[in-house]
């Protein structure tokens, strides 16, 4: 008893000392890398009319993307930090590629980003990633999409409207399954109904459930930043902190259900989109998030140390079965202050498969000369009916 006891303690001071030091906080670049040869510049396109970069484009989704994008009759250049994952993807794909971290490299992001009419940053958690990108852009005169959904960041983004508007830019966060599907319900909806003041969007991420059907990991790394925050709901025009998130028990087509208010960014994408001054989102509770998760998740240690696991043991992302075969129910409804209301249903593929399609789509629409400057978002800019483009996405009046 007493050796196993000693094996126990050694294992445990062991798991400590790992813990800590994958937890550490990476230390930034002490000064900028050199900058990019001009030999490497040169093999960048000469005219920038039309062209894309893809940023992070080996992770789950940005492979997702780039594999589509000819058949949007994009070709672009791929880039990313690593160039081991970098490089045999692009030679895959017959495309180009360059090796940019995003660090401490404000210059080398500009002159890159000048030879691109637009970037596809898909390389989170965006609380990190977006500004030094951000700031790029605005240098180089270069539209930019992402694919958050951290409220804090797309907050960020508003802020700085004036900014890209200077530039001549456009700014458009969260064009995946965060948000354009609810986004362009939640328009649709409020088109049917004179002055809404209450958005409620319900969330159904199994509507045809599918094995295999799971987060990517850099969705999970964005989670847990979420996880990290205050939790925020919209509310007389503003945002406002919540102690816990609201539950309602219902019964749906004879099916007992739990709905989550959860942080979801139509919060702020919506609330420019419609002016609905309240705004809740739910979702269809699939179990139950760990208390323990929460509180690792409150501090910075303990997410890094979660993000380290999610890196080395989770699954890159959701299998080729649950792409073809799942989808989700979004329910989103509108009322006013003398009782009218309206109701609507989206049905959509699986929510990478269509994140795929809506960054490409919305790519597309840039390139072609649709766009407007400033923080810009989808129901905005591109109306209701941009989600119906999407391959498997069926709309329907309640």
């Amino acid at each position: 008893m007493r050796y196993i006891l000693g094996v126990l303690a050694i294992a445990a001071v062991a798991a400590g000392i790992g813990l800590y030091w994958v937890s550490r906080a990476a230390p930034l670049p002490a000064t900028p890398p050199a900058p990019i040869p001009n030999s490497i510049l040169n093999q960048l396109p000469e005219e920038r009319k039309g062209q894309v970069l893809i940023y992070g484009a080996y992770g789950f989704t940005g492979k997702g993307i780039s594999e589509l994008a000819a058949e949007y009759n994009i070709i672009p250049v791929l880039a990313g930090r690593n160039e081991s994952k970098l490089k045999p993807l692009a030679d895959s794909l017959g495309y180009n590629y360059i090796v940019l971290p995003l660090e401490n490299n404000h210059d080398n992001l500009v002159k890159v980003l000048k030879h691109f009419e637009i970037v596809l940053h898909i390389a989170g958690p965006y609380t990190y990633t977006a500004k030094p990108m951000l700031d790029a852009v605005v240098e180089a005169g270069t539209h930019y999409v992402d694919l958050t959904g951290e409220n804090h960041v797309i907050q960020a983004e508003l802020d700085r409207d004036e900014e890209f508007k200077r530039a001549n830019i456009m700014v458009m966060p969260a064009v995946g399954y965060d948000v354009v599907p609810t986004d362009c319900l939640n328009v649709y909806v409020a088109e049917k109904i004179s002055q809404p003041t209450q958005l409620t969007v319900v969330l159904d991420g199994n509507y045809t459930a599918a094995e295999g059907a799971q987060a990517s990991r850099g969705t999970m790394k964005s989670g847990l930043e979420m996880l990290g925050r205050p939790l925020l709901k919209r509310k007389g025009g503003a945002m406002v902190a919540m102690d816990t998130p609201k539950l309602i028990h219902r019964n749906e087509n004879g099916r007992e259900q739990t709905l989550l208010q959860i942080p979801w960014a139509d919060m702020i994408t919506s609330y420019v989109s419609t002016g609905i001054p309240n705004i809740e989102v739910f979702q269809v509770q699939e179990g139950q998030l760990p208390a323990w998760l929460l509180r690792v998740a409150q501090s910075g240690a303990g997410r890094r140390a979660l993000g380290w696991l999610i890196d080395n043991f989770a699954p890159e992302g959701p299998s080729l079965n649950a792409q073809e075969n799942r989808q989700t129910r979004i329910v989103s409804t509108v009322s006013n202050q003398i009782g009218a209301t309206a109701s609507a249903a989206l049905i959509t593929p699986e929510p990478y498969l269509l994140t795929f399609h809506s960054t490409l789509i919305i790519a597309r629409r840039v390139i072609d000369g649709q766009w407007e400057p400033g923080f810009q978002t989808v129901g905005a800019v591109y109306g209701p009916d941009l989600v119906m483009e999407i391959p498997g996405v069926s709309r329907s009046d309640l």
